[in-house]
């Protein structure tokens, strides 16, 4: 599924038997109510709030697939796009897990009691591991149930990455001691049980979710090296099937990144194969930093290069003839409840057909996931140009107008500093404190001048300061009385605000990183006689 959960849990598994408990139990999957003719599905989507899976053809018509009794974790396609699986949310089922595939022509269910981890497709079966890690199971479209002892047992806490045409792949726990915390090994294994590292044998990653290429032949997964609970990092490996080694692309480090303010706390919120490469969405975690929009950046990877494709995204992908779906951010997060520590953020799910038109396919999404056939079939996706401030902001870092007459003296400063019109800076800068007047006569103060103008200002008692943080700092950690807006985080990255040393504030009030500008970081506006606007330098507000 293309759309990560927003926390890393390495939840315990309990060691089981091998034996599968009880025959499958067949249900339809239930009709949404609305029974127009519908095309062939090119893709699935996920609303938990709703209890249901929904599938949508090319021109964006949908219908309910099935009804979850429990929240479904690791949705796939088969690789023929015949069928669905999914297993129950460890945590969201007491009554045990079960697998569940979907025909999607039938609309048959079939629910299997399952104590397992993971679930992908080996060729038309789903597979899945034993909770002891000793065994795979399949599962035919018929119903059957076959179990493969594997030729190395793995450990409890093993679980199938992804599927293939010929194997599936396991990340399978390493031990801590030896290679500290939350980290794997990736292995394939075939039907008969073979098991089979990807090379280096035993090299080390984290893993937080995989996906299979549309020809089964390559797979990708989002590491997530943790630091702590609000501490991870996360990248995407790659690797293919019976080929040695594996790719590890760094992070993107462009414009959109920086702006992001992604650098040291970062998840892979979205992950999908699209053609010959992937779409993957970078942001930050939610219930432990704040979520705006703009936070969230999305790009096309292929043979090693980043494309930046746009931002405001959980997840995107594409499909055949154009078509194309995003989970949008939303502007304001579901409420969390209380003492939930790892939930997912919920989109609204925004389809473009062949022809271009736009269609909303649903809310509260959590997930979707576009059929192989329709993914092996997506072209390049046009590249997005890197976020850019033309003009002096109109809006403060609060989102309120900022006064006409301090704004337009604002852009009057910024076009000399651009042209770099040090003789016109002067005049504009009478009444300046030295320091600023003197910064002024060198290259290096004018340049700086002009970031400091690209930043959004802060209002004042009487005046507005550049960048607003110097009036009001801010904490990234979400819900609290000063957490940083999607502008004030913009300026943190533009301006490369440090975080405020623990010394100088109560640490008990909050857990986040608390910003604030120091002194020669700051370029001050005031409204003087008469209504005139003045620039009075770097005195403090």
């Amino acid at each position: 599924m293309n759309r990560l959960r927003a926390t890393v849990r390495w939840a315990a598994a309990v060691v089981v038997g091998a034996t599968l408990a009880g025959a499958g139990c067949d249900a339809p999957g239930g009709g949404s109510g609305d029974e127009r003719a519908h095309g062939a599905p090119v893709l699935a989507f996920v609303r938990p709030l709703a209890g249901e899976i929904v599938l949508a053809d090319a021109i964006g018509r949908t219908w309910r697939g099935a009804r979850l009794k429990a929240e479904a974790d690791e949705v796939r396609w088969s690789l023929d796009g015949s069928t669905l699986a999914w297993i129950d949310e460890e945590d969201d089922a007491p009554g045990g897990r079960r697998i569940h595939r979907l025909d999607v022509a039938t609309n048959r269910l079939r629910s299997t009691p399952c104590p397992c981890h993971g679930v992908g497709f080996l060729g038309d079966e789903a597979a899945t591991l034993t909770a002891d890690g000793d065994a795979l199971l399949f599962f035919a479209g018929d119903g059957k149930v076959r179990r493969a002892p594997l030729s190395v047992p793995l450990t409890d806490y093993a679980t199938i990455a992804a599927g293939g045409r010929d194997a599936v792949t396991i990340a399978n726990s390493l031990p801590e001691q030896k290679v500290g915390r939350g980290q794997f090994e990736m292995v394939a294994a075939d039907r008969s049980g073979k098991v089979r590292p990807f090379l280096p044998a035993g090299a080390p990653t984290s893993f937080a979710q995989g996906e299979q290429s549309p020809d089964g032949r390559r797979i990708a997964w989002a590491s997530s090296d943790s630091g702590g609970a609000c501490w991870n990092v996360g990248s995407v490996r790659l690797a293919a099937y019976g080929v040695k080694g594996r790719q590890e692309p760094d992070r993107p480090t462009d414009a959109a990144m920086t702006s992001a303010l992604l650098k040291d706390r970062v998840l892979v919120s979205g992950l999908a194969w699209a053609g010959r490469g992937l779409t993957v969405s970078f942001g930050p975690q939610a219930g432990c930093q704040a979520v705006p929009p703009a936070r969230f950046v999305s790009y096309y990877l292929r043979d090693g290069r980043w494309r930046f494709i746009g931002s405001g995204m959980l997840a995107v992908g594409y499909g055949r003839q154009g078509r194309a779906a995003s989970l949008l951010v939303p502007e304001r997060p579901e409420p969390r409840k209380p003492d939930e520590y790892a939930f997912p953020l919920l989109g609204d799910l925004k389809f473009t057909d062949g022809r271009g038109e736009r269609h909303d396919l649903g809310s509260r999404v959590s997930a979707f996931a576009f059929t192989p056939a329709e993914a092996a079939g997506a072209a390049v996706p046009a590249a997005v140009a890197q976020p850019e401030r033309a003009r002096v902001a109109k809006t403060d870092d609060r989102g309120e107008p900022v006064p006409a007459h301090l704004r337009a003296l604002a852009q009057r400063i910024r076009d000399a500093a651009e042209d770099d019109a040090a003789a016109r800076l002067r005049a504009l800068c009478d009444l300046c404190d030295d320091e600023t007047r003197a910064a002024l006569r060198t290259s290096e103060g004018r340049r700086e001048l002009v970031r400091l103008l690209r930043s959004h200002p802060g209002r004042t008692d009487n005046g507005i300061v550049f960048p607003g943080l110097a009036a009001h700092r801010c904490v990234d950690e979400p819900a609290r009385d000063i957490t940083c807006t999607a502008a004030q985080l913009h300026d943190i990255a533009l301006l490369d605000i440090p975080v405020v040393e623990s010394d100088t504030f109560d640490s008990d009030d909050y857990s986040g990183d608390i910003y604030e500008p120091d002194l020669d970081h700051r370029l001050q506006l005031k409204t003087g006689a008469g209504g005139k606007a003045l620039w009075v330098g770097r005195i403090t507000p």
